[in-house]
């Protein structure tokens, strides 16, 4: 196997495309994808060919969620963020496809008026919030889609995220300001961003750099949290086809919103390059 990662880690771009294509793989990406892509092939090959069964490491269902909050164009260091768009998308690894999707905005109730900054970013308008539910109202909401569903019942499934700030900063604060409890379904996720860069062996990645690093385009548009949890799917639908790890890896620690947060405990995760920048994130340490 040695001698095969060898041998792979040698070979041209336009070689990988080569053997990947012969292999009736995905030929499409960046170096580092391409050449992971095709060690992983051989690694699970020769697994089975041993009879050793492949550890499974992917979950049938995942949820993609991606807040847009309230914001300036400067931000002070404590600008309450206010969720103002609460989007999902369900994911089935085995169909390879979204099949259903979740969208509400939310009534932000200490900054009301959007600044003119925050509308030409996500697109969001203050008549949208205007008329929208408060946000305990569209958590309660979004908590009956997941039951309807079928999951966290009839079906495992993962929340995931782009990085750690849509649980460990907006939905965290979001707790915080509304005087709700922290939600079950949030205690843990998958960071995709991380898992990405651990996997392909890439630079510090985001959304966009993810997706051109698969050779894909962005479709819809950015910033508007439900066109990005789609193209997110994407790229976790590739991840999962070249067999990464796509298993919780980030957590909050003790999610009780009456007690002090600054004793929120940090813990680095051994197989992460990266830290998380919210105080409440513990990443997941990998059993393997």
């Amino acid at each position: 196997m040695a001698s095969i990662n060898s041998a792979i880690k040698s070979m041209k771009r336009n070689a990988l495309i080569e053997e990947l294509k012969k292999l009736k793989l995905n030929s499409a990406g960046s170096y580092s994808v391409l050449s992971r892509r095709l060690r992983n092939h051989y690694r699970r090959k020769k697994l089975l060919e041993a009879g050793i069964p492949l550890k499974k490491e992917i979950l049938p269902f995942y949820v993609i969620v991606d807040f847009e909050a309230t914001c300036e164009e400067v931000n002070t260091p404590n600008y309450p963020h206010e969720i103002i768009e609460f989007p999902a998308v369900l994911v089935n690894v085995e169909k390879n496809e979204i099949v259903s999707q979740f969208q509400a905005f939310c009534r932000p109730t200490m900054n009301p008026k959007l600044s003119e900054f925050c509308t030409e970013l996500t697109g969001i308008t203050q008549d949208q919030v205007d008329s929208a539910d408060e946000f305990p109202v569209v958590v309660k909401r979004f908590e009956s889609w997941l039951k309807e569903n079928g999951l966290g019942t009839s079906h495992n499934y993962a929340i995931v995220t782009d990085g750690p700030w849509d649980m460990g900063r907006f939905l965290y604060g979001q707790c915080k300001l509304s005087e709700i409890e922290y939600p079950k379904f949030a205690h843990k996720w998958v960071n995709i961003r991380k898992i990405f860069h651990n996997f392909y062996d890439t630079r510090q990645v985001c959304l966009k750099l993810m997706l051109e690093s698969l050779d894909l385009k962005f479709e819809g548009r950015p910033h508007c949290g439900l066109d990005d949890a789609k193209n997110i799917a994407r790229i976790l639908l590739q991840l999962a086809e070249d067999g990464a790890p796509l298993l919780p890896n980030e957590r909050i620690h003790k999610p009780k919103l009456q007690n002090d947060f600054s004793s929120q405990a940090i813990r680095s995760n051994k197989s992460s390059r990266t830290q998380p920048i919210s105080k409440v994130v513990t990443p997941i340490p990998r059993t393997s």
